[in-house]
């Protein structure tokens, strides 16, 4: 039987010598840090470009959609009684009619006002909260709390590194 091959979870690394070697990496992860900005700036202007062209060419097309559903509209109120009780007629190329939609309208001051005129039970039915733990707040309680409840406080030490990068967006090396 083979045995299957195992990759390693340690990655890679580069033999550093001295704090000369490490400030050298620090500046060759800012450049490619810089590099990835520029690279996302360019594409951002580009998806920009792209979008403003396709606007300019779909915007007639939609202007022509709003003219004919308007049209229809009109055609088909001036005929309502050729649909007789139904809601919809069914033509060659699709469908066209009258849904029944309903819609609630409220004021600035509807919860409020939900809240006091409606018993709990249907209040709270009637106003939607989202639940979540809030990890700042549960950040500020005991470790015996945190506990009580399921949670633990977790402290690690997190390397990171801080190119100082200039803030011209045009810096080239």
């Amino acid at each position: 039987m083979a045995k299957k091959r195992a990759k390693s979870d340690k990655q890679a690394t580069l033999q550093i010598a001295d704090w000369q070697k490490a400030d050298e990496y620090v500046r060759i992860i800012g450049d490619l840090q810089m590099q990835i900005t520029q690279a996302e700036r360019t594409a951002a202007d580009d998806i920009n470009e792209v979008k403003l062209k396709l606007a300019e060419e779909v915007e007639p097309r939609q202007a022509a959609i709003k003219l004919h559903l308007r049209s229809l509209e009109a055609f088909c109120e001036t005929h309502r009684p050729d649909f007789k009780k139904k809601r919809s007629r069914k033509l060659n190329f699709g469908t066209l009619g009258w849904r029944h939609s309903i819609s609630i309208r409220t004021k600035k001051n509807t919860l409020e006002r939900i809240k006091k005129v409606l018993s709990r039970a249907k209040a709270l039915a009637c106003i939607r909260v989202k639940e979540a733990v809030d990890k700042e707040a549960l950040a500020k309680l005991t470790d015996g709390q945190l506990a009580s409840v399921g949670a633990r406080r977790e402290e690690k030490d997190v390397f990171f590194v801080e190119p100082d990068l200039p803030e011209a967006v045009d810096y080239v090396e």
